[in-house]
């Protein structure tokens, strides 16, 4: 892809990952990416990852210096049971001296175009500011809640006698628990290979397993984090992925939790289930903070993943055999996308019993008129369109089919993902 002021975007070879990974150390602090061996680990990570062929690392070359870069992954997403093609971007980090020159910027039209260009219709990535990526057309996916609970407040109705410590040869088990949990929950993406090795290998992460019979039906991945640097018998127990099949694959793994209350402080749980502090005697976090008269605080919530439709016809084409819930219904929908200016327009799409079809020329009942990234929230079942439209984020021709519009696009599954990238 050719850029001016001698700028180009490319793949980023393997000779050129030492300077990767001085780029990303420079940019994100935080990963701790500061003496030469954490350098040289950094480099063997992006040795080992780019050995996956859905991984590809691009960089913006400026006169053949790398000045910006970023990681590729090619996803399957399972959307409502359609396995759908999903373009995922990570590590996107610029150098230091290079900001405010629109690198980033390039790099994700580069993302965008070529993944168009693979008839990949959905991109997801998660932001370092949702402000930034909501701007280039991303809309915000389902919200993580982060639990810090007391292990006597987990449920204690579960057996443990089919709960163990992984061993050697349930790695292929594990990742076929995974497979089938992917296979039945909207939002869910294939792992990259590299996912698996790391985990098994990590020297930090246990893994716990529930099985029935031959096969794992649960497992979970946790570490120690101490509470203080003072006192080391006192520890919380962090929960990395929580994978569950069944009703008594969840209860035997959290009555595991629930009998460390005599040495663990406080389980610190991220999901994106809404539901779960049903499950809790007492959901309190521990901070005593109340609001709004008597509501007590219960978790901290936070945006992650973010979703983009960079192809919207070329969507519903992929989705063409998804159910919208019955309905039949005739819409043009027009989609304002300023920063990908080939994805935005108007097009007809007839629902006939909930299966979509697109139109080159019909008349339409109604038109839907939005941005991009409330679009992909809609789409993906994160946001309901009666309240879009409550919040002005729609615009409906004819208000009186907010009712079908609305079941049209209701989902009664948000999109949940346990991938890092």
């Amino acid at each position: 892809m050719k850029e001016s002021k001698n700028r180009s975007i490319r793949n980023i070879p393997k000779k050129d990952f030492p300077a990767f990974a001085d780029i990303v150390a420079n940019a994100y602090p935080g990963m701790n990416i500061r003496t030469s061996d954490e350098k040289k680990k950094m480099i063997q990570r992006l040795n080992k990852a780019s050995k996956d062929a859905r991984t590809k690392y691009y960089g913006l070359y400026a006169r053949n210096k790398l000045i910006g870069g970023m990681a590729l992954y090619d996803f399957t997403m399972n959307f409502h049971s359609i396995m759908l093609p999903t373009g995922g971007v990570g590590l996107v980090a610029v150098d230091l001296l290079h900001k405010k020159e629109h690198v980033c910027k390039k790099l994700i039209e580069f993302f965008h175009y070529l993944y168009r260009k693979k008839k990949t219709p959905l991109t997801a990535l998660y932001p370092f500011r949702p402000d930034f990526y909501k701007k280039m057309g991303y809309g915000f996916g389902t919200k993580m809640n982060q639990y810090y609970i007391r292990p006597a407040d987990l449920p204690n109705r579960g057996s443990k006698r089919n709960v163990r410590y992984m061993m050697a040869n349930d790695r292929t088990k594990i990742k076929t628990c995974y497979s089938r949990f992917h296979a039945s929950h909207h939002g869910m993406f294939t792992e990259r290979s590299t996912k698996w090795s790391f985990l098994f290998a990590s020297p930090t992460d246990r893994v716990i397993v529930y099985t029935q019979g031959n096969l794992v039906r649960g497992y979970m991945v946790y570490s120690f984090k101490k509470v203080q640097d003072t006192n080391w018998i006192k520890n919380d127990l962090v929960i990395h992925e929580f994978i569950y099949e069944s009703p008594q694959a969840l209860q035997g793994l959290l009555t595991f939790i629930h009998t460390q209350s005599d040495q663990i402080h406080r389980v610190v749980y991220a999901t994106q289930d809404d539901s779960f502090h049903h499950l809790l005697s007492d959901p309190r976090n521990g901070t005593d903070k109340m609001f709004v008269l008597l509501a007590h605080e219960v978790n901290a919530e936070g945006i992650g993943i973010m979703y983009r439709v960079i192809d919207v016809k070329g969507l519903f084409n992929k989705i063409k055999s998804h159910d919208f819930n019955g309905q039949t219904c005739i819409i043009t929908l027009t989609i304002k996308d300023d920063f990908l200016p080939e994805n935005k327009g108007s097009i007809v799409v007839r629902f006939k019993h909930g299966k979509p079809e697109v139109l080159d020329t019909i008349k339409s009942e109604v038109e839907l008129s939005m941005n991009v990234a409330d679009f992909s929230s809609l789409i993906m079942g994160v946001i309901d369109l009666k309240d879009l439209y409550m919040y002005g984020l729609v615009d409906i021709s004819k208000p009186r089919f907010i009712e079908r519009l609305n079941r049209l696009f209701s989902s009664m599954e948000r999109p949940i993902t346990t991938t890092q990238f």
